[in-house]
């Protein structure tokens, strides 16, 4: 008898394991001040984050916020997209477990952490509220809830510099940067591996068709990094980036630079990005705090005026931008599609947008 005992109890053990490793079931949100509590008690919150989602400025504001209110210090640790996924893997599958937030774009999430199931269902209550969302802050997929976008940042699309190019004379559609003045005077940022590039064409590319994209490989000049395009343009080394950095841009505009934004007349996209709740958080009453917080119009409005990004909450005011950069009430945005949210979608518009810029240059 005591060895069938035994054997149940190990059997248990080893069922439990199982279920919290890698593939751990979403825990109900409840009470947001019980959720608080028990966040001020772990007094701790450690975020993974690849560069462009969250400004130095931004990270230091919002730690200095949590810190103040809540008690809860954030160690926040950037890295380089292509090093964030594998990190968090190596933490699940060796069960050393150290971040409970991971801010990423898409392919980190749908390719490489979704799949091996170390994401946990975001059920964070602020992104349920009616009435104050230009588009659902949620999942593009509803029954899929286990990400979110991070920011929200709606982008103008075209960066310009203002000594290179006279007033009026500047492209105000993406069709004009096909004209044959333009060719070779573009900035693109690769739009095949993670950045403002992939998000650009991944935003855009349905609303615009693949026969203009095809048209635009002609006319663009490749550069490898984040911020090339956009610092590349303020040195007036070219007139012209598509789908600048969406941090680096308006920190140049801030700066005094001699560059502004122009809202194509095709309308303003939505770059892709998202954040992760981790699997088997160390501290998951913080991430679920935070998570929700983030989301709420205070969250939103200390993310937005420190990362100079545009919320897709109606009810954060756009005062802290350039008036030229602000996203005008009713103008079209260009997204990509529930069906473009999987695996194998992700790899074929990586491929396309590689066949089309690199292939047929």
């Amino acid at each position: 008898m005591k060895r069938v005992e035994g054997f149940f109890f190990i059997l248990l053990v080893f069922l439990w394991s199982s279920l919290s490793w890698g593939a751990q079931a979403p825990a109900p949100w409840g009470p947001m001040d019980a959720i608080e509590a028990a966040a001020r008690k772990e007094a701790k919150l450690v975020i993974y984050s690849a560069p462009g989602h969250v400004s130095t400025d931004g990270q230091r504001e919002i730690g200095d916020f949590f810190k103040s209110r809540y008690g809860i210090t954030i160690d926040w640790t950037t890295m380089s997209a292509r090093d964030l996924s594998p990190r968090v893997i190596a933490e699940q599958t060796t069960r050393q477990y150290v971040a409970d937030i991971g801010m990423s774009g898409l392919e980190g999430n749908y390719v490489e952490l979704k799949p091996r199931g170390y994401v946990v269902p975001i059920m964070a209550p602020s992104t349920l509220e009616k009435n104050v969302w230009r588009l659902d802050p949620a999942t593009a997929i509803p029954k899929d809830r286990d990400w979110l976008y991070i920011k929200l940042p709606l982008q103008p699309g075209l960066f310009v510099n203002t000594n290179m190019i006279k007033p009026g004379e500047e492209p105000k559609s993406y069709k004009d940067l096909l004209d044959p003045k333009w060719k070779g005077k573009i900035l693109l940022q690769i739009p095949w591996s993670g950045g403002t590039g992939s998000g650009w064409f991944r935003g855009t590319y349905r609303a615009l068709g693949l026969d203009y994209m095809k048209a635009l490989a002609k006319q663009v000049v490749l550069v490898p990094q984040v911020n090339d395009s956009a610092d590349q343009v303020a040195r007036g080394q070219y007139p012209v980036s598509v789908g600048a950095s969406i941090l680096r841009g308006p920190q140049l505009v801030a700066e005094g630079a001699p560059v502004k934004f122009i809202p194509p007349k095709e309308g303003y996209y939505l770059s892709v990005n998202g954040v992760e709740f981790i699997a088997n958080a160390p501290h998951p009453n913080a991430a679920k705090f935070f998570l929700n917080w983030f989301y709420t119009k205070e969250g939103q409005m200390i993310y937005a005026k420190s990362s100079l990004a545009i919320s897709v909450r109606k009810d954060v005011p756009q005062d802290y931008l350039p008036v030229d950069h602000r996203y005008v009430e009713g103008a079209p945005i260009m997204m990509s599609l529930p069906e473009d949210f999987t695996v194998e979608r992700n790899k074929e518009l990586a491929q396309l947008a590689r066949d089309i810029f690199e292939g047929g240059r």
